[in-house]
């Protein structure tokens, strides 16, 4: 989970010390940014995934 957090910061730009895993310097605003982010992420391939599972059919 990490590395899928550290890729959706680096989408947006954003780039927080990778080897500490410190993200103190980075803004409220921009964390949220890449909760959100992995959210959206995660919840477009589960649902691409069901799609493959029903056979295209909603």
């Amino acid at each position: 989970m990490d590395q899928f957090k550290y890729e959706m910061a680096s989408e947006l730009g954003i780039n927080p010390e990778y080897k500490s895993g410190y993200w103190g310097n980075i803004s409220s605003r921009e964390c949220g940014a890449v909760g959100g982010h992995m959210v959206r992420r995660m919840i477009a391939e589960a649902e691409q995934s069901l799609m493959k599972q029903e056979g295209g059919f909603k």
